[in-house]
């Protein structure tokens, strides 16, 4: 399993969709951070599927690949339920416990998930500082096909929302109330759906 940056090499056609290219825990590039009454979040629509669940719970492992979704109820007259947030732990994935202690092949460590703000969509991750490995890091990705099409809330769908769309990444907060952090992320306009690689544990979520 590739991260997302070695994904991005060769996938021009991707990358041609859209980048928000910016992050920190690779030492890469510098963080862009925002307080969070400077960005803007994305909503579901009104009519949109209620999700399944708002918290899950998974064991990832280190030597073996683990992952887990968040699902939203099906559509009127569907069986399937539709895909919201998937999060993928490579076999390689799981660097260090929350306290500093290197995983060895075999240890383990209980992972949640959570919505804990509906109206902006932000996702908790726990334990809250686990770590994961610069060179195979854990994966993130978030499907934003049943949010507001009024992305800036003006009250018209327009091309100014076809503007802000190409502005999405996933955004990172160490904690409640601490500015958010942009992480390098892929935009797929046509699959609406945005990819991070994801070195740490704190708060996600879509945002421009």
């Amino acid at each position: 399993m590739r991260s997302i940056f070695l994904r991005r090499l060769g996938a021009a056609s991707l990358l041609a969709l859209g980048l928000a290219a910016c992050g920190s825990d690779d030492g890469a590039t510098a963080p862009v951070q925002r307080p969070q009454e400077q960005l803007s979040f994305l909503r579901l629509r009104a009519d949109a599927p209620a999700p399944v669940t708002t918290a899950v719970q998974f064991w990832a492992v280190r030597g073996q690949d683990r992952e887990v979704s968040i699902f939203l109820r099906p559509r009127p007259g569907a069986t399937d339920s539709l895909e919201f947030l998937n999060f993928k732990v490579p076999a390689g994935a799981l660097a260090a416990y929350p306290d500093g202690r290197p995983f060895a092949v075999g240890d383990s460590v209980r992972i949640g998930i959570r919505i804990i703000d509906a109206s902006r969509l932000i996702f908790e991750f726990t334990p809250s500082g686990l770590r994961f490995s610069t060179r195979t890091p854990a994966e993130l990705e978030i499907e934003y096909g049943e949010c507001d099409d009024d992305v800036n809330e003006d009250g018209r769908v327009d091309g100014n929302d076809d503007i802000a769309r190409r502005q999405f990444a996933i955004w990172r907060q160490s904690s409640i109330g601490q500015p958010w952090e942009r992480l390098s992320s892929v935009l797929d306009i046509d699959d609406e759906e945005v990819e991070a690689d994801i070195f740490r544990f704190s708060n996600h979520a879509i945002a421009y």
